[in-house]
């Protein structure tokens, strides 16, 4: 396996308790949902270049932690330091369907969001099981089990030599485990279990745990998307298990 690096834009969940909200940038080419920090994420991360080298977002879904820092950062691509720097190259932008249409919602009328056949961003909006490439970058989507009002997307990515598998948020489902197969990470959801009463959307402690056991030694486990207030001790979590932090690297090898 040719060496992985994930830079953690944030770890949190939705209600935040003090954290950035999850999205992580992959071998410095691709992001992996776009949170409420993103831009100002990837300035800290590497500045202006780190918006410049991205060739691909991957949006697991269409909740605004997973998808408003598109905004400014569309609005980087088209009046910012990058979209000089970017010059001609695209950025591709995948999701379930409905994601332009949702940006649209969320951005506007302003020119930040171009029209769909603008050159400068490629839209791959399609249903799961498919699968795409871009580039040397090959992408497969799963539909998992998260909120039943939209559809979640998790994402198997094949890039350099390595494959990382993403789920953006999600409940326990087989889905999970189908999407795992083969890779070298998993980077996994952690939202903890539902107000009482309610049904179940994310995945919580013991069935992360139970996740580990069942996957193979060689699929290491980065877990996101978490309540830092009801999170174990990084210490103490098992072989192979990682717990997310904000604005901290990830070498995998």
């Amino acid at each position: 396996m040719t060496a992985i690096r994930l830079d953690c834009l944030g770890s949190g969940f939705a209600f935040s308790h003090g954290r950035d909200w999850s999205g992580f940038v992959l071998n410095g080419r691709i992001l992996l949902d776009a949170p409420p920090q993103t831009l100002a994420a990837l300035y800290r991360l590497g500045g202006a270049e780190a918006a410049v080298q991205l060739d691909l977002v991957l949006i697991s879904h269409l909740h605004a932690d997973h998808i408003l820092g598109m905004d400014l950062l569309l609005l980087e691509l088209e009046q910012g330091a990058v979209s000089a720097l970017r010059g001609e190259r695209p950025l591709a932008v995948a999701g379930p369907p409905g994601t332009y249409a949702r940006l649209r919602g969320i951005v506007g009328r302003s020119d930040r969001l171009p029209a769909r056949t603008d050159p400068r961003l490629v839209w791959l909006e399609d249903d799961a099981p498919s699968r795409f490439t871009w580039g040397d970058i090959d992408v497969e989507r799963i539909e998992l089990q998260h909120d039943p009002t939209l559809t979640a997307h998790g994402y198997r990515v094949r890039l350099d030599g390595g494959v990382v598998a993403y789920t953006g948020d999600t409940r326990s489902c087989p889905a999970i485990e189908v999407l795992a197969e083969g890779a070298d990470v998993l980077i996994v959801e952690c939202a903890g279990p539902p107000r009482a009463g309610a049904p179940a959307t994310h995945l919580d402690w013991p069935e992360v745990y139970a996740l580990r056991e069942r996957l193979p030694a060689r699929t290491r486990l980065l877990v996101t998307h978490y309540d830092r207030l009801a999170a174990p001790p990084a210490d103490s979590l098992p072989r192979g298990m990682v717990l997310a932090e904000d604005g901290r690297s990830y070498p995998f090898d």
